[in-house]
């Protein structure tokens, strides 16, 4: 009987040592994601802005596939942005502290 205890809490502890190790690689990739959507959503920010300025230039003014290309970039940006509450999960707090540093350093010069 006690070797019937003995062997379930050693399979428990293992299992929860397993489970610790999946919780802690799953939040490393959480953590990773909400770093870099940031910076991805700026970068199809800045390709947007980038097609906008091209379709008004006066030889590809009209032209269907750039403005297919501008509404397409437009509903990726909506999509990134659908995911903006993981994003926010992690670094929110951190960027809105590190911008009120920055304002009131500026306000001192």
């Amino acid at each position: 009987m006690i070797w019937y205890i003995t062997g379930i809490c050693v399979f428990s502890i293992i299992v929860n040592i397993f489970l610790i190790w999946y919780v802690v690689n799953l939040l490393r990739k959480l953590v990773y994601v909400s770093e870099n959507i940031g910076t991805f959503l700026g970068v199809i920010s800045e390709f947007g802005d980038h097609l906008q300025s091209l379709h008004e230039m006066e030889i590809f003014f009209g032209d269907e596939t750039m403005k297919g290309l501008i509404e397409h970039t437009k509903f990726v940006t909506d999509e990134i942005k659908s995911f903006e509450s993981v994003y926010t999960l992690i670094g929110y707090e951190e960027e809105q502290d590190e911008s009120a540093e920055t304002e009131e350093a500026e306000e001192e010069n």
